[in-house]
């Protein structure tokens, strides 16, 4: 495929992700916190609690204001009538071509935060796993459900 036929995700995945990773990565704050209750704040355990604290936090804000965007930025999606096309990876790039003879079924989905947005994530089945574009607009969302529909029902009728 070229490059002119995918698709980014809405820039508004950038701000679900960052809520997202705000919350979810708030329990590495336990490890710390355990470690003080655990060997208390005397002595060298005093400096080992806030070297951990400050690499949590650290680790904390990047998952915050870095790497959603990083995420975003390249995350893409391209489908036609033989197979879709999903590029995303921030460190380790990945590529996966799903042809559409392999499709089970589409599922859209929305948790409470991509709700908020008014954002829904297309899962695609096929029988070895399940992928996901994320984050898409509500509307294109299902516009992209029925299209792999469309084109899985037509792919399955040509073999």
């Amino acid at each position: 495929m070229t490059e002119s036929l995918f698709h980014k995700i809405t820039p508004r995945a950038i701000r679900v992700w960052q809520w997202g990773n705000s919350i979810g990565n708030l329990f590495y704050f336990i490890i710390p916190a355990g470690y003080a209750l655990f060997f208390g704040l005397e002595g060298h355990h005093f400096w080992m609690v806030v070297s951990l604290t400050t690499l949590f936090l650290l680790i904390w804000i990047l998952s915050i204001v870095w790497m959603p965007y990083l995420t975003w930025k390249n995350w893409r999606y391209a489908v036609d009538e033989k197979e879709i096309d999903l590029k995303r990876g921030v460190f380790i790039k990945s590529r996966t071509l799903i042809p559409l003879s392999r499709v089970q079924h589409v599922d859209t989905r929305q948790g409470p935060l991509l709700r908020w947005y008014g954002l829904s994530s297309v899962t695609i089945s096929t029988a070895a796993t399940t992928h996901e574009i994320p984050a898409l607009d509500a509307v294109i969302a299902d516009r992209v459900r029925r299209q792999i529909s469309t084109f899985a029902r037509l792919a399955e009728d040509d073999v």
